[in-house]
């Protein structure tokens, strides 16, 4: 399967940032400045695998930290260094944006804290390939350092039938001014594997909501149970250091966040 953010310009490439930059969803509330205290804590550098167009990894070389961000999409990174350019030079040069892919990585330098944001860890569809991108982390990260990862707690009942199909969002994107609205088509579950198919339906919006541009494309993420991650991290050399059900350290709770700090 294609990535689902290949094709520099396409509909879902270009609505990222109108859905998770303009006004991001309370999921994603405070997680900026919560890998930003990890980071001090740990004394940096910082490296974030699956980056994406920059919404976390900018902000943090704007606050002063060395940032090398990477991600396996062109397109994706495209929009990234146009976001960078528009930066103060000195958050240019804290800022290493890299295309790689995070179960293949050497970048030959070691980091305090290695992350991957917002359910990015999700797309890696096998536990053979999650246990190559932990080997990736474990083999960048500094003594003492420590690796974070953003998971959603699995909602059985979003595992099963249509799996919660009809979801939508909107936004408006924070620079173009476009407006931008999806909706999931269908969703295939497969409980075997622990992965959800999503068909997404993404449309750009004119004035009185006419419909400008639509494309559907299909999203897979691997759902992974809590005690499950605990397993894994520890089979990858990791001890599970803190865990919160959102970025303001609220403790675990079914069906909400799963974040993991682990050294």
């Amino acid at each position: 399967m294609s990535s689902f953010y290949d094709g520099e310009g396409s509909l879902f490439v270009e609505a990222y940032d109108a859905f998770y930059a303009a006004e991001p969803p309370p999921m994603l509330a405070g997680d900026v400045a919560f890998y930003e205290r990890l980071a001090r804590e740990t004394g940096g550098p910082v490296l974030e695998l699956a980056c994406g167009t920059a919404r976390v990894a900018l902000p943090l070389a704007e606050r002063g930290l060395d940032v090398t961000a990477v991600d396996s999409a062109p397109a994706m990174l495209a929009i990234a260094r146009r976001k960078a350019e528009a930066a103060p030079a000195g958050t240019r040069e804290r800022l290493t944006l890299v295309q790689g892919d995070m179960t293949a990585l050497e970048l030959g330098r070691r980091f305090g804290l290695v992350f991957i944001a917002f359910r990015g860890f999700q797309l890696l569809l096998t536990v053979a390939r999650q246990r190559q991108a932990l080997d990736v982390m474990r083999r960048h990260l500094a003594p003492g350092g420590r690796i974070a990862l953003h998971l959603f707690d699995p909602r059985l009942e979003l595992l099963v039938g249509d799996g919660g199909a009809g979801h939508m969002m909107s936004g408006t994107h924070p620079v173009t001014g476009r407006r931008y609205a999806a909706e999931v088509l269908r969703c295939d579950i497969d409980p075997l594997t622990q992965v959800r198919w999503d068909l997404w339906r993404y449309t750009e919006l004119g004035a009185d909501d006419a419909v400008l541009a639509e494309a559907t494309r299909q999203m897979a993420l691997r759902w992974t149970y809590r005690w499950e991650l605990h397993h894994l991290l520890k089979a990858c050399g990791f001890t599970v250091e803190a865990e919160y059900s959102d970025f303001a350290g609220t403790p675990p709770a079914y069906g909400h966040e799963l974040i993991v700090v682990a050294r």
